[in-house]
């Protein structure tokens, strides 16, 4: 009856929260514990009664076991000491006899012999004087014990001479301590002394065989139900009445002798009792009876178990499903077939803010409907009764208590009873207003983020790494290359350094196809420019990988179109070279008058040289050895001429830049020819110093030229300035070689350079000369620099603190560079720069 009504409670919806209180539900547990634990109660106090019972047996059986076995042994310990006691009395009275003189051989064999037929364990017998020499040693002694085992003779000799010294000592009766043969068989010797008053005769000595005492003095009835055996001091045996082997279960018990001691102990084994079929009859039924109560107190124990562990599993279920009814935070409501609320949990009273009473047994419309929205949610209501709800569910908008508003979605299914009726309709409702915020907001950021990149004027794509598929492309990419993903790989390249790579991007895509091997390895967000000759444009890209919404690896790309950029790089770069002509030029023309006056020296001499000749051919005298030396005079001017007018056009010429391998002797050659025209004009020489053997450079020889004319005429002009009256001034042009470059020094003697002065030197538009124009070593800089090298300068200082003078250093590398310069006239082609995604 208990069963049936918790499962009539548990399946009936419960109309009030008191139903389910805890003191209620527990109410039927306790009671059930009382029927669980009385059977088991009752199969505990059975088993200790019949374990009493059965050990109260068995211990008073085993206690009349060992007191029959005690008496046992204290029967054969009697009869060996009497036995032994006997022998020595025997031997006392035999050495009375000798003592008094009756001591003639045939005497003494009579009385030996009587001894020991009465006593067979004794293996020999005779008299030793004091010497501890036998009296009469050829005497023939009765060989009685033959059946029994004996020693050598040298372990009989051993044997009767033991203990001689102690009878002889105490004047009385010794036991030697036990001595074995080969065999491991125990042997006593019992010496009698002999005295005559105060006079030591010698003494009596009988050798006991420990097996013949065994056998000869345990009467036959005890040997016949008891194993008998006598051990030593060891626990070894030394005889026994029965070869059979002791078991574990053998029980048995000790007795010392005394006669003879010497450790020698009888101990006695119990041959297992001959069964008693009446009481083991009784004992079995007893038994088998027992264990019929026993199983009838277990299945007693298991069937009230059984059932105690349903009524468990009910309230259990039952304790859940309140649990869980209440823990959800998706409200529940049951409504019947007629519309009405039969039922509502925790969690809806809690999302409407009203309480239980207030929504069980209301029908259409319900307290939390909007006032508003009755017709719409009657309409929801209608289709639920007839089953017509969606199973997506309804989304509605739900009042509180309160009257604020919160959005909702419902979901409807039929409750069926156990006999498969339908008996309502289950509805769970949750709270959709914070998802559906968050969705609104993601819409609006996604379309805020959709209108960003629309806008952007950079093409913004993502193609797939697994194959070339375009995942999305802005309006700016779409305009330009439409919906393909040709526009992607062709921004992509295919000469990307793969040594930037790194080995987490490369094993991130090593199973991926579609794209150029170069572009797989490419993970970093490095800017590079590349040049698309179809639309002829520059672009600035970069790009990342990055794991796409569906889990798969795809490559973002974003290029920027860089076009006016990089025109106006290319306006720069030609106003550069345009200045730096410019330069050249002004520079020949502040050396115009030096220049003159260099070529009128050749000019003039070649034009005496001429009239010379003139007049002699006209005077007559002309002949080879006389017109020879003045024409190869004429020819070594007009060379000077044309040398300096070559180094003049090939210093102004203009031309595009052009790098190749050149020799740093030849360059600093052409640039110091050109400026001692200027030195020699202000009397300073020019002294170069550099290795025999210097290695090919590759830079633009004009340029570098122009650097170190435009360095040489700067030292010459501060020369002559600070020190116009100066004694053999001097101009030292030092190349070196300095860890992978070739470092140009120009060393002058000039004022030096102040502290000021040098941090702006090489800015432009800035000057020292009163009429210079500030571009000078700003456009010697940019040069230098262009070519990988550095330009900087340094004020000669003795050790007590004067300046001497500065020092321009110049530094390039040596080698082939990694970047030449296209010069104009070659294809655009791909530069890389530092930047970030």
């Amino acid at each position: 009856m208990l069963t049936e009504r918790l499962f009539t409670r548990s399946a009936r919806p419960s109309r009030s929260r008191a139903d389910a209180s805890p003191s209620r539900w527990h109410h039927g547990p306790w009671w059930s514990n009382s029927y669980l634990l009385t059977p088991l109660l009752s199969i505990l106090v059975f088993l200790v009664v019949m374990s009493l019972i059965l050990w109260s047996l068995n211990r008073r059986e085993q206690q009349q076991q060992e007191d029959t076995l005690y008496r046992n042994v204290a029967w054969a310990q009697q009869q060996i000491r009497l036995s032994m006691t006997g022998a020595q009395e025997q031997l006392q009275a035999l050495s009375r006899d000798l003592a008094a003189g009756h001591a003639d051989p045939h005497s003494f064999l009579v009385s030996t012999t009587d001894i020991m037929q009465g006593h067979p364990e004794i293996l020999y017998l005779n008299w030793y004087t004091n010497e501890d020499v036998a009296r009469w040693p050829n005497n023939p002694l009765p060989m009685l014990g033959q059946r029994l085992a004996r020693p050598n003779d040298a372990q009989m000799d051993e044997a009767v001479k033991a203990a001689f010294n102690q009878a002889k000592s105490t004047r009385r009766q010794v036991y030697s301590p036990l001595i074995y043969d080969d065999l491991g068989n125990g042997y006593l010797t019992l010496q009698t002394p002999v005295y005559r008053d105060r006079e030591f005769l010698g003494t009596v000595a009988a050798v006991f065989s420990i097996e013949g005492i065994l056998k000869h003095d345990i009467p036959p009835e005890l040997s016949a139900k008891y194993k008998i055996s006598i051990t030593d001091a060891n626990n070894r045996e030394l005889a026994t009445t029965s070869t059979r082997p002791r078991l574990p279960r053998d029980v048995f018990y000790d007795l010392p002798l005394d006669p003879p001691g010497q450790g020698v102990t009888v101990r006695v084994y119990s041959f297992p009792q001959i069964t008693n079929f009446t009481n083991n009859t009784l004992v079995w039924l007893v038994a088998g009876l027992s264990c019929f109560v026993l199983w009838s107190l277990w299945s007693l124990w298991k069937h009230t178990r059984q059932r105690f562990e349903a009524q468990q599993a009910l309230y259990a279920e039952a304790f859940f499903r309140r649990a869980m009814e209440n823990s959800v935070l998706i409200g529940m409501r049951v409504l019947d077939m007629h519309g009405r609320i039969t039922h509502v949990n925790p969690a809806f009273c809690r999302m409407t803010g009203w309480d239980e009473s207030d929504l069980v047994g209301k029908t259409a419309p319900f307290p939390y409907w909007p006032r508003d929205s009755y017709p719409e949610m009657q309409r929801q209501l209608d289709m639920t009764l007839r089953g017509k709800a969606p199973s997506s569910g309804f989304e509605l908008r739900v009042r509180r208590k309160d009257g604020s508003l919160f959005h909702a979605r419902l979901y409807v299914s039929p409750l069926i009873d156990s006999s498969g009726r339908q008996t309502g309709w289950m509805s769970s409702m949750t709270d959709i207003t914070e998802p559906k915020r968050a969705r609104e907001e993601l819409a609006a950021a996604h379309e805020r983020f959709t209108t960003v990149l629309e806008s952007l004027d950079a093409a913004v794509s993502v193609l797939a790494a697994d194959e070339a598929e375009l995942l999305f492309a802005n309006r700016y990419y779409r305009h330009l290359f439409g919906i393909r993903p040709d526009g992607h790989l062709e921004l992509s390249g295919g000469s990307f350094d793969t040594a930037q790579a790194s080995s987490d991007s490369i094993d991130m895509v090593d199973a991926y196809a579609g794209l150029p091997a170069a572009a797989l390895t490419e993970s970093t967000a490095d800017a590079r420019e590349v040049y698309i000759h179809g639309i002829q444009k520059w672009f600035e890209v970069r790009r990342q990988y990055i794991q796409w919404v569906d889990g798969h690896l795809a490559q973002m790309q974003i290029a920027t179109d860089i076009t006016s950029r990089k025109q106006a790089q290319e306006l720069a770069r030609q106003q550069e070279e345009k200045l730096q002509f410019t330069s050249r030029l002004m520079t020949m023309g502040e050396m115009a008058s030096s220049l003159a006056h260099e070529l009128n020296q050749p000019l003039a001499a070649i034009n005496n040289y001429c009239s010379g000749t003139v007049a002699l051919v006209k005077s007559g005298r002309t002949n080879s050895d006389n017109l020879l030396p003045v024409l190869e005079k004429t020819a070594q001017q007009a060379v000077r001429a044309g040398m300096i007018i070559k180094r003049i056009r090939e210093f102004v010429k203009r031309s595009e830049p052009k790098r190749q391998a050149t020799r740093v002797a030849d360059i600093v050659a052409d640039a110091v020819g050109l400026a001692e025209i200027e030195a020699r004009k202000r009397k300073i020489r020019i002294v170069t110093e550099m290795r025999s053997r210097l290695p090919v450079i590759y830079v633009d020889p004009v340029l570098i030229e122009q650097v170190l004319v435009n360095l040489l005429k700067n030292a010459a002009e501060a020369m002559h300035e600070a020190r116009p009256n100066a004694v053999d001034p001097v101009i030292r042009v030092v190349v070196k070689l300095d860890a992978g470059f070739v470092c140009i020094s120009v060393i002058d003697q000039g004022p030096g350079v102040d502290e000021a002065t040098t941090e702006r030197l090489f800015e432009p538009f800035y000057s020292t000369k009163s009429d210079g124009m500030g571009m000078g070593l700003n456009i010697c800089r940019s040069i230098i620099e262009s070519h990988r090298g550095r330009l900087w300068v340094v004020n000669n200082v003795e050790a007590d603190g004067h300046i001497t003078g500065a020092t321009f250093h110049c530094s390039l590398p040596i080698g082939e560079p990694h970047d030449l310069s296209n010069g104009g006239s070659e294809a655009p082609r791909t530069q890389t720069v530092t930047g970030e995604l």
